[in-house]
Parts: structure tokens; C-alpha cells; sequence
């Protein structure tokens, strides 16, 4: 009977054992986000999403939890720009006066920290009065330098408990720049997603989570000169199968005639 208590104890410490363990894989490697965005118009980058007219309608929409903030993640893009939002809840008396939100971009699909060598921060400088910076670093060595010529943009609003943020950021730019990530067509990035409650990067980042999003290709488009082509020659083809068709019944009606007066 003890043999068999013993074993039985045995038993249940190895099945959670591995439970935890397998909980420990889905927490680690799991749950990363891999989004694939879809073609959509431009969103105006100011803090607020007008539903009126359908703005982020296109977008994918994920929730993700930010090391316990939970946040509503949208990904969109055109054929220059990839357009990110963030939106949160925090009650009004835990916001910080200098809230940020942070997007740092590896330069491939890697999640190792020196990897991420872009980043893109919306600043509030006083929340409550809607006062904010939109700030472009490269980053060197866990380093956060400030680029000489910011590209992208960024708006953020708080209303009532809700904090807003809307980045765009380009794609596939032919300037030569060695202070951001070329984003490419068909190419896999890493993205951290960070937030902090102080201006001080990358000290004041408290919460972040990593997504791999792949940038679409853009849609093969028709050129002028081939839509008119097209146009042509089925106003041709309709033609040629109306002559075809005429002739058809004119000769019908003729072999008719001839059937005609041979009977009498």
C-alpha cells in the first residue's frame, strides 16, 4: 500500500512537472503574434480613430497583453506606409503625465535585443493637456540616439481613460539612411512594443511584448496603356462575333427562301 502511495505521488509531481513546463513553452515562444497586414487607405495619424469614416476599418486587429496591459494592436499599410495603433484602458488617476508608447524594429525577424535598431516613440510631455513629441531614434548598443531627420509620424489623444497612438512609418523607401530600417516588400520584421511612464529610454520602458509582422506586397496594378488595349480589342472581338452572328441569320433566312421555291 505505501509502494503504491508512493508511485502514485511520483506520478503526480512528473505530470506537473511537465505541465508547467509546457506552460512555460506556450508563455516563451508560443504566443508571439505574426500578423500579415491588408491593403487599406491611409488613416489621418492624430490620436483618434474616426469610425465615421471607417478609418482602420482594413486593419488586423489583435489583442495583445503588454506584460499585464492588456492593449488592442491595429496593422495596416498602403504601398508606402505601415500604419500601427495602440489603444489601452488605464484609469485616470494611474496615467502618467509623461506616458509613452515606443515601437523598436529589428532589422530582420530577430528578437534579440541588440537587433532592434529603429525606434519610433510618441512622448507625452503632459498627457492631461495633450502636449506630446513624435521622436525617431537608431539605437547602438542599447544607446537611443536621436536620428537627424525623423521619418514617419506619430499622434496620440487620451479621452477619458482611453490612450490613443497612431504611428506610421515608411515602407520600401529608396533614400539612402542609415539611421532606420528600410522596411521591405514580402520581409519579416520583429517588432517590440514598449510602454513607459518616464522620458528616458530605455530606462523608463516598463511593459513590452514582441510581434513579427510581414510586410504585404502591393497589388500588381494595370497600366493605362493595357486597360485601353483591353478595352479595345473586346470592343473588337464584340464586333467581329456581331458580324459573324448578322451574317449567320442573313444567311439562314436566304437558305430558307431557296428551300422555298424549290417546294413550289
Amino acid at each position: 500500500m505505501k509502494k503504491l502511495t508512493i508511485n502514485f505521488l511520483i506520478y503526480i509531481l512528473l505530470a506537473n512537472t511537465s505541465l508547467i513546463s509546457f506552460l512555460f513553452i506556450i508563455e516563451g515562444y508560443g504566443l508571439t503574434e505574426e500578423i500579415t497586414p491588408e491593403f487599406g487607405e491611409p488613416p489621418v495619424i492624430d490620436g483618434y480613430i474616426d469610425d465615421s469614416i471607417k478609418e482602420w476599418n482594413k486593419a488586423t486587429k489583435v489583442q495583445i497583453n503588454l506584460t499585464g496591459l492588456p492593449i488592442k494592436f491595429w496593422v495596416m499599410q498602403n504601398d508606402d506606409y505601415l500604419f500601427l495603433s495602440v489603444q489601452f484602458n488605464i484609469e485616470i488617476n494611474d496615467h502618467s503625465v509623461n506616458e509613452f508608447i515606443g515601437i523598436l524594429i529589428s532589422n530582420s525577424s530577430s528578437k534579440d535585443l541588440e537587433d532592434f535598431i529603429d525606434a519610433k516613440i510618441i512622448q507625452f510631455t503632459d498627457i492631461f493637456n495633450a502636449s506630446f513629441d513624435y521622436l525617431d531614434y537608431n539605437i547602438n548598443k542599447s544607446v537611443f540616439i536621436n536620428d537627424t531627420i525623423y521619418h514617419g509620424e506619430g499622434s496620440a489623444k487620451l479621452e477619458g481613460v482611453t490612450s490613443t497612438y497612431e504611428f506610421s512609418i515608411p515602407i520600401d523607401s529608396s533614400d539612402e539612411d542609415k539611421e532606420d530600417i528600410m522596411l521591405n516588400y514580402g520581409t519579416t520584421y520583429a517588432f517590440n512594443i514598449t510602454y513607459g511612464d518616464i522620458a528616458s529610454y530605455p530606462n523608463g520602458i516598463k511593459k513590452s511584448e514582441i510581434v513579427l509582422i510581414t510586410i504585404n506586397s502591393p497589388p500588381l496594378k494595370k497600366e493605362p496603356f493595357i486597360n485601353l488595349t483591353l478595352f479595345i480589342l473586346s470592343i473588337i472581338i464584340f464586333c467581329i462575333l456581331g458580324f459573324l452572328y448578322g451574317f449567320y441569320i442573313y444567311r439562314i433566312f436566304k437558305l430558307k427562301k431557296k428551300i422555298e421555291r424549290i417546294r413550289r
